[in-house]
């Protein structure tokens, strides 16, 4: 999904993937289904590149584990990153408007997954050894996220922009606004056309909104940094 991310905005934004266990080239590598471990993994990588200026973007899942590798990078004595850009996402202490579902069976799991969300393209639906390749992930995902629900509250001394799409049926903008209580430094909304997977049709218009934003969140921060 960021693969054409990377080039879109030479100059003003590096863009860094973040690729977990049981996806892309780590495909043969078990899926990690607590949140908690993969943010323990993420942490060491991540570390070293918080010697600069950063941000975090995580859409979906990636939202809520934006939030706590922020968390606890902070927790580490780490800089804190520059904004959090949490994208098609409530905060988990906050439940959703839909039932659990990675207890279901893989054909119903499949199905629910492309009712609320559309997530799986038809090419894949039609190669059930590909898509039995993905599966362990994407269930990983999802049962990450149930265990988290009723979380506490996490104060994060980061401004954040939470992002969603229009016609988003299951993460509506009011259940997005439950990440205000998760800053300290500033919160803000922005919606965009499409569904949850907006962040493909609105790739440019997203990547600009976070190149304005960070631009401006340097010149806050060299503002500050200088001597009285």
């Amino acid at each position: 999904m960021y693969r054409q991310w990377i080039n879109a905005h030479l100059g003003e934004l590096d863009i860094y993937p973040v690729q977990t266990p049981g996806r892309g080239t780590r495909l043969s590598e078990p899926a990690v289904a607590s949140l908690p471990d993969l943010v323990a993994r993420l942490v060491p990588v991540i570390a070293p590149l918080t010697d600069r200026p950063y941000a975090f973007f995580g859409h979906s899942f990636g939202a809520v584990l934006a939030a706590f590798t922020c968390a606890a990078l902070i927790r580490s004595g780490h800089p804190a990153p520059a904004h959090l850009f949490l994208s098609a996402r409530q905060p988990p202490n906050r439940r959703g408007p839909v039932p659990p579902l990675s207890h279901l069976s893989d054909a119903d799991f499949i199905t629910e997954i492309n009712n609320r969300y559309g997530g799986i393209p038809a090419q894949i639906l039609d190669e059930p050894d590909i898509l039995a390749l993905l599966l362990p992930a994407l269930r990983a995902d999802i049962r990450a996220l149930e265990d988290l629900e009723g979380h506490q509250i996490l104060s994060l001394p980061v401004p954040i922009t939470a992002y969603g799409g229009q016609s988003d049926a299951i993460v509506s903008p009011e259940l997005m606004d439950s990440w205000q209580h998760w800053t300290s430094a500033g919160y803000r909304r922005r919606l965009f056309e499409g569904g949850h997977f907006f962040i493909e049709s609105q790739r440019d218009a997203l990547l600009k909104d976070m190149s304005e934003t960070l631009a401006q969140s340097k010149t806050d921060y060299l503002r500050w940094r200088q001597p009285a």
